[in-house]
């Protein structure tokens, strides 16, 4: 039996058409169903309106360059993003898109002469409700071996290392994966940046060619300048993630997460922590200065 698929919005937009998902096809010799030869952006809905658009799209854009994926309108993509977003009517959301290189005989060698790219934009409703019930009470997250490939710069949909250190962390009870490289210095988390507060500073991982550039991570750094402070590249081991003051998570859905237990062992007094608990409030704040200054574009 195939099991009910999430009640998303009833409408995709798949190379600039407008459908309904059952409806919509991709061919079996897709290069992103083949190889995972595309790339991808979420962005989050307030209101209907898409926060940190244009950090999310200049991200796809790199991600797009550095895979060599030609043909894509941003411009154009953003206007079926919003006009998806009208026509589902969802207002507290997600907005997904993915591009793949497109579709050709299967060959490892990127198709010569280049095939045009599919387009994929999807929108899902989020409700914040159970996530914010963990931001009042802390997270726990544990440890896992990073095994992603090497290129973790790029928004790729090489996403099964991910899969499986989450589904080790869901087995076990936890929240999220902290993981590790092969020095057992932490890098990020599957789906979400990681900061830590030694002292009342922050720090963060240094970017790299192993860590995502985190759109929210970029934007903690502005967040941090309205407490009168900054964030510090630095890197940390596993073991001296367990005795800082503060750990959090940062990420397009979570926000700004407090992690309360890594591995078993309690962060700080237990309970989400002032710097946590002040960057949460200044992301918040942000939102609804952003939502009283833009309109919504159809």
């Amino acid at each position: 039996m195939i099991p009910e698929l999430p009640k998303a919005s009833s409408l995709v937009c798949l190379n600039g058409e407008f459908l309904p998902a059952d409806q919509a096809k991709v061919s079996v010799w897709d290069r992103g169903f083949i190889f995972g030869d595309a790339v991808y952006e979420v962005c989050r809905l307030y209101r209907g309106r898409p926060w940190l658009e244009e950090e999310h799209f200049a991200r796809l854009e790199r991600s797009l360059g550095e895979l060599e994926i030609r043909g894509i309108d941003l411009s154009l993509l953003k206007k079926r993003m919003y006009r998806l977003i009208g026509k589902s009517q969802v207002s507290e959301g997600l907005a997904y898109v993915q591009i793949t290189r497109g579709v050709a005989p299967r060959a490892h060698a990127f198709p010569e002469p280049p095939v045009p790219p599919t387009e994929f934009i999807a929108i899902k409703p989020y409700d914040d409700a159970k996530t914010q019930a963990s931001r009042v009470s802390g997270v726990k997250i544990i440890s896992h071996p990073d095994q992603r490939w090497g290129r973790c710069d790029i928004k790729s949909t090489n996403l099964l290392a991910n899969c499986l250190a989450l589904e080790h962390v869901k087995r076990q009870g936890g929240f999220e994966a902290a993981l590790f490289d092969k020095q057992g210095l932490i890098t990020e988390a599957t789906h979400s940046s990681i900061l830590w507060v030694i002292g009342g500073r922050i720090f963060g991982t240094p970017g790299e060619d192993n860590i995502l550039p985190g759109c929210t991570r970029l934007l903690a750094g502005q967040l941090a300048d309205r407490l009168g402070k900054k964030i510090e590249d630095s890197k940390i081991s596993l073991e001296n993630l367990k005795k800082v003051d503060e750990v959090l998570l940062m990420g397009t859905s979570i926000e700004v997460m407090p992690v309360v237990t890594v591995d078993e062992t309690t962060i700080g007094s237990g309970k989400p922590g002032p710097i946590g608990t002040e960057l949460q409030a200044a992301y918040r704040e942000s939102v609804r200065e952003w939502l009283d200054r833009t309109v919504v574009i159809s």
